[in-house]
């Protein structure tokens, strides 16, 4: 998960954004990254993780559903989470949103500050 700077031609100062990978490994495992349609109306959500595919979904824009690039960034490391505390068999973890997306946040924030 590199970090790339983006030009913001706005007056407000340039800010980075991660460069969400295609595909990553976990213990030797390799975790596709798709961009989906139509997730967020068939499930509600903007990003999902399938473990037994080792899979994450994002949603993608598309006619109706605009994603701010933040937004889907948080949702990539939302999904990371979730896979890493799979592959560690913390299933109660793995199932507690609130921690995921806490921790998800916090490393969203570490990745995209980093100097």
């Amino acid at each position: 998960m590199g970090i790339e700077k983006r030009f913001d031609p706005s007056p407000a100062p340039n800010f980075e954004v991660m460069k969400i990978p295609k595909e990553f490994k976990l213990m030797g495992e390799t975790i596709r990254v798709k961009y989906v349609s139509g997730l967020v109306f068939d499930t509600d959500n903007t990003g999902e993780a399938y473990f037994r595919r080792n899979e994450i979904r994002l949603q993608k824009n598309e006619d109706g559903w605009r994603i701010n690039p933040e937004k889907t960034e948080h949702d990539f490391c939302h999904e990371v989470v979730h896979h890493i505390l799979f592959k560690m068999s913390e299933r109660e973890l793995t199932n507690n949103e609130k921690f995921v997306d806490t921790f998800a946040g916090l490393l969203h924030q570490a990745l995209t500050t980093q100097k």
